[in-house]
């Protein structure tokens, strides 16, 4: 957790904008971006972990988890530049899971553990296994089939609004619902129903312009209310499953 720590504060929030701008271009700042995770590292190991600083084998441990962290940023950038990989969100999904792998690896030969041993640490027990695929089938079913129930629903009323709908950028209004779904099924999860009225009033008033046209605006609470119906409906299943009861602050 503490190299975890370290790797996310070192490639977000605390890398140089001009390293940032210019890894891809030289070798310096490259450099620079491997010093920054190299610090950071230590600083963690040594506050949260109790890491010992001046044993050579972890020494060698952190100077080679910088090394496989600057070897995969360079390659990825080349494979970029050369056009054989997408800069998308793909690339840098796969780009982080090679170094949770690496963090991994620096991990086991910190502690001195065996890969079983790892594993079992942080194995997630029968209980908490159930909870999770609740939650994902919750979520799942919610977020994304309510999203098809709500369009099959709307569908007729869609058809007179189909002109208005063209000027706005494709599918935002598709992914506008997955996030507004998502975040009322977590409010009424977390047993804060308030969030919701917060999230309800930031849709409307991005779309308060076009309620002028009244079979626009039908249309939008039609759609808005159902979202937000089957959202709470799903909520409250979680809360059952997951607390045995409802309470709503």
């Amino acid at each position: 957790m503490a190299l975890l720590l370290a790797h996310l504060l070192g490639d977000f929030p605390l890398q140089l904008e001009w390293t940032t701008r210019n890894k891809d271009k030289s070798f310096w700042p490259l450099i620079c971006h491997g010093i920054t995770p190299g610090i950071i590292a230590w600083t963690c190991l040594l506050i949260f972990a109790q890491v010992p600083f001046l044993s050579i084998q972890n020494q060698a441990i952190v100077i080679g988890y910088v090394a496989v962290h600057l070897l995969i940023d360079d390659i990825k950038f080349r494979l970029i530049a050369r056009n054989y990989l997408p800069d998308n969100w793909k690339t840098f999904l796969f780009d982080q899971s090679l170094h949770m792998i690496v963090l991994a690896i620096a991990a086991i030969l910190l502690t001195g553990s065996h890969l079983t041993e790892f594993i079992q640490s942080i194995r997630l027990s029968a209980p908490v296994k159930t909870n999770i695929l609740e939650v994902a089938i919750i979520y799942v079913a919610v977020v994304f089939g309510g999203g098809y129930l709500i369009r099959y629903l709307t569908k007729g009323l869609a058809k007179d609004i189909a002109d208005e709908a063209s000027a706005h950028l494709k599918n935002a209004g598709l992914y506008v619902g997955w996030i507004e779904r998502l975040l009322v099924i977590t409010a009424i999860t977390m047993q804060s129903p308030a969030l919701v009225g917060l999230i309800l009033t930031g849709k409307s008033i991005v779309r308060f312009p076009e309620f002028k046209e009244a079979r626009f605006a039908e249309y939008f609470l039609i759609g808005t209310l159902l979202s937000i119906s089957l959202s709470v409906f799903g909520g409250i299943v979680l809360l059952l499953l997951l607390y045995g009861t409802i309470s709503l602050k």
